[in-house]
């Protein structure tokens, strides 16, 4: 999947690197003549130093607006390449929290292309975690609050063909006439359509957020509402719950035994 792609992704790499240091350089350049306007100011005019506005004050200043650009290009970087589609939750959090903590190296073709290499050579570990995270977020037997029969039936220890997940929906969100889920649950939700398409060789799924979460969003706000994808069906009802259905079950049983260590894209 990576690897069919890797040369438009660095092409859009290398000119966002190039927008990257241009604009930096703008922004050096701008502090740095206001620097020298402030030196002549005082010089010329003989006026003493002003609260928080002399010179020597912008260069705090300009290191925190290359600092906010270089967060906000690196989150430019993971999305308009669309690595974000790829990462598993823990490689997301890992970044928003470097992104949080300004804890990134700066952008150059180097440390740019270092971080892409990482993420596409990392492509079946990345799966495993993705496939490892979905299956714990379904499976009830890891979550002591759930005791629906249907998931003891069909999800205690592995995925059968239902699952009922709670308090997934906001219903008439924003005063829609339809659900929406809910902020708690959208990514892993986004995370379960993706592993599905993996699982069937399909590639990385189309929609907004992911043809399963954009069809529950646009499902008519009444309880029991249905609606359905590739690889699902599901009901919506207004107390927050989700009934949904695997459309694929040789799907489940590859995602059952990628779990348990079995081979991520099975032998198809």
């Amino acid at each position: 999947m990576f690897q069919d792609t890797r040369v438009a992704v660095k092409e859009t790499a290398s000119s966002l690197i190039s927008a990257y240091e241009l604009n930096s350089q703008r922004i050096e350049e701008g502090f740095n003549l206001l620097m020298q306007s402030e030196e002549e100011i005082d010089r010329i005019f003989g006026t003493s130093p002003r609260n928080g506005k002399f010179y020597g004050s912008y260069e705090g200043e300009k290191q925190k607006a290359l600092k906010d650009f270089r967060v906000k290009a690196w989150r430019s970087v993971v999305n308009n390449l669309g690595l974000q589609k790829v990462m598993s939750l823990k490689r997301q959090k890992e970044f928003d929290e470097n992104c949080s903590q300004g804890k990134l190296p700066e952008i150059n073709t180097e440390n740019v292309f270092t971080f892409l290499d990482d993420v596409m050579g990392s492509a079946n570990e990345i799966a495993m975690e993705t496939v490892l995270e979905v299956f714990d977020y379904l499976r009830p037997g890891t979550y002591r609050h759930v005791a629906h029969k249907t998931n003891l039936k069909n999800g205690r220890w592995k995925l059968g063909e239902k699952i009922i997940r709670t308090n997934l929906l906001d219903a008439g969100y924003a005063f829609t006439s339809a659900y929406r889920v809910n902020y708690w649950h959208e990514d892993r939700m986004v995370q379960l359509d993706r592993v599905f398409h993996m699982l069937d060789g399909a590639g990385i799924p189309d929609g907004y957020k992911s043809p399963l979460v954009d069809a529950i969003n646009t499902t008519p706000y009444r309880s029991g509402a249905t609606g359905e994808t590739s690889y699902f069906s599901f009901r919506c009802f207004w107390n927050g719950n989700l009934h949904l259905t695997f459309k694929r079950l040789d799907l489940v049983e590859r995602l059952n035994a990628a779990a348990g260590g079995g081979n991520i894209l099975g032998d198809g």
